[in-house]
């Protein structure tokens, strides 16, 4: 053994222990309290940033050779004493700077200084150029925005009250200002998500996908939804589910006559509909929450009906997909229910236990310490085929404290960009603007809203496009009408929907990496699923007592049977296909129910309501006439 494969794995084991040490301390902090909050959330972030730094050194080490490795080690080398150095202070002078702040010596600038290199060097690596860009124009517009004529009143802020502000010196600001969510919520609910891969539950829902698709023709289509909404739901991230899930899915919806662009746009949405299904909703229920000022379980409650809306449209776009394209054959795939109803029951509980938990108001700690213990003492009683090995699950352990390291540094970075927005007055600016622009107009200002999300969400992580939102878009929605919960959900939304936004397109990147198809057909493919799923946000605003489940009125559940309605109608307009394939004039027929919905859902006159029903029940009766005249066609 050379001394680099030496190196590497003392690397390895180094990074392991760096994870387990943090597992542990996150475990044991919610129980104890060991000092007071900025040290806690200075330890956090420190170990975050030690741990990212750990397995840059590992990764990098593993997949480059020469002097490229020798770099990117000397590099990870770096941040890791950058780390040390800047967390140490901050954690030993936590008091003194409550004290002194937002005033602090030359010698704490530096340290500012060094911890938000570190945080945005760290950015650049695991979360790419966007992001990275978006938080280094944010700081130095903070501190040199009085150099560039505005129309915001006072820019000018001392150099010392700059840093201070950004590097969260004596208090949650800048970059600590969502360190408490995921110090306290979020990082042992990923770790939680971390185990599912180790126990198998994964496995698991792939089987289940299975079956779901064995019932219909293109059914590992339906399939797909299912296990990546299942991923996602605990993962908390889009492209991590895209690598986890599409990795299975693309290849069998590609073998079962899908088109390499059809499959990977079918992940892309399905990962993306994760982001909005209970219990994690890609930190978005969490950071909602925090933003509102309600508690979690009342955002989850108003999540669900619209969480199921959302696969509902998607599978319907499917469904449309399928009936236009006759390549794609009726298959059925081997399902090991054996393995089912091995796992299911060991899983079952555990997220059961989570939600529960969280519901009678405990912390988001103490559910997800509570869930994963619960799963790993079940999976053990398994029958050996079935059981998680020991170094399986320390495997898990350590991919869970890394993706929650990488969902934290996310929100350390775009801490900063919001902490500028607030302090500065861009925000209100940005809101300000938008209200004049849109003239007052509800309508208006929601196009508005989501072409600015659409646009400032490309390239960035689903919740640091929900942050940029929350403070430059939502605001101006809720100041022209719109009800506070539904502008919310209508702006977290669309920062999912931008995950698919070209230039940048993370989503689909991920998707074709695994699919090898093309980039831009399958941005073009997952457009017109995003179509049809776009009603969504516009019906959540007209009737937000849909997010007031289960207390819902006539009206909305009339509204909801409406839009299931003329989402199927759009659905088959997009792809020409409903009860087999669309001729021109049938699609321009079918374009009717989606423009009189939204016309209902502006106006609310019955008679809006009732057109579309009819001519969806008229459609089909004449489509049921066609196909007893030519019963040689493809079967649904």
């Amino acid at each position: 053994m050379d001394s680099s494969t030496r190196l590497l794995k003392t690397l390895e084991s180094v990074y392991m222990i760096a994870a387990l040490a943090a597992i542990a301390y996150h475990g044991l902090s919610v129980f104890w309290t060991f000092h007071g909050a900025m040290e806690h959330y200075t330890v956090h972030l420190g170990a975050i940033l030690l741990l990212i730094a750990l397995h840059i050194a590992v990764t990098k080490g593993q997949t480059t050779i020469g002097t490229n490795r020798i770099a990117w080690l000397v590099f990870a080398c770096l941040m890791f004493i950058l780390t040390l150095v800047s967390t140490a202070y901050l954690y030993i002078f936590a008091e003194a700077l409550e004290l002194s702040q937002p005033f602090i010596t030359d010698f704490q600038y530096l340290i500012g200084f060094v911890l938000i290199f570190t945080v945005f060097a760290l950015n650049w690596v695991v979360w790419g150029t966007a992001l990275t860009i978006v938080c280094v124009l944010a700081a130095l517009y903070f501190g040199l925005g009085h150099l560039i004529p505005s129309p915001v009143a006072d820019l000018q802020f001392s150099p010392s009250v700059v840093m201070s502000y950004l590097a969260g010196m004596g208090g949650p600001r800048g970059v600590y200002s969502f360190i408490p969510l995921s110090a306290d919520t979020i990082f042992l609910l990923l770790v939680y998500g971390g185990l599912m891969t180790s126990t198998r539950v994964l496995d698991m829902f792939e089987e289940i996908g299975k079956a779901i698709g064995n019932l219909v023709r293109g059914g590992v289509g339906y399939s797909c939804i299912v296990a990546s909404s299942l991923v996602g739901m605990v993962s908390g991230q889009t492209v991590s589910c895209i690598a986890l899930s599409g990795s299975m899915t693309i290849p069998t919806m590609i073998r079962g006559g899908y088109t390499r662009e059809q499959a990977g746009a079918v992940e892309v949405m399905a990962a993306n509909g994760s982001q909005i299904i209970p219990p994690v909703m890609g930190l978005g229920a969490f950071l909602m929450a925090v933003l509102l000022g309600i508690s979690y379980v009342e955002v989850v409650a108003a999540a669900l009906l619209p969480a199921f809306l959302y696969m509902f449209a998607l599978a319907l776009a499917v469904y449309s997909l399928i009936q236009a394209s006759p390549k794609i054959p009726y298959e059925r795939l081997t399902v090991d229910w054996k393995k089912v109803s091995w796992i299911l029951p060991s899983f079952l509980p555990s997220i059961m236990l989570i939600v529960v938990l969280l519901s009678l108001r405990y912390s988001g700690g103490m559910a997800a310490l509570a869930g994963s213990a619960t799963l790993v003492g079940l999976s053990i009683l398994r029958p050996k085929i079935y059981r998680p090995s020991f170094k399986g699950l320390l495997s898990g352990l350590a991919n869970g404290a890394l993706a929650g390291a990488q969902l934290a540094i996310i929100l350390a970075a775009i801490g900063v960009v919001v902490q500028m927005l607030v302090t500065t007055g861009l925000g209100t600016l940005f809101a300000q603007l938008m209200i004049g622009v849109s003239g007052g107009s509800v309508g208006i200002a929601l196009l508005l809203g989501m072409g600015i999300v659409l646009i400032i969400g490309m390239g960035l992580p689903t919740p640091a496009a929900y942050s940029l939102a929350a403070i430059v878009v939502i605001p101006s929605l809720i100041d022209v009408g719109v009800n506070p919960l539904a502008a919310h959900f209508f702006g977290f939304y669309f920062a999912v929907f931008s995950a698919f936004t070209p230039p940048v397109a993370v989503g689909v990147l991920m998707a074709v990496k695994i699919s090898h198809g093309s980039f831009t057909k399958t941005c073009l493919e997952s457009f017109k699923l995003g179509a049809i799923c776009l009603l969504l946000p516009f019906f959540l605003v007209a009737f937000p007592n849909i997010l007031e489940f289960p207390n819902l009125t006539t009206e909305t559940l009339v509204a909801v049977f409406l839009f299931c309605i003329s989402t199927l109608m759009l659905s088959a307009a997009i792809y020409g296909g409903f009860m087999g394939r669309l001729v021109t004039w049938e699609r321009l027929y079918m374009t009717t129910g989606p423009v009189l919905t939204v016309m209902y859902f502006q106006w609310q006159d019955a008679w809006l309501a009732a057109i579309p029903v009819l001519l969806l029940i008229g459609f089909a009766i004449y489509k049921k006439s066609e196909r007893r005249k030519a019963p040689q066609s493809v079967a649904v």
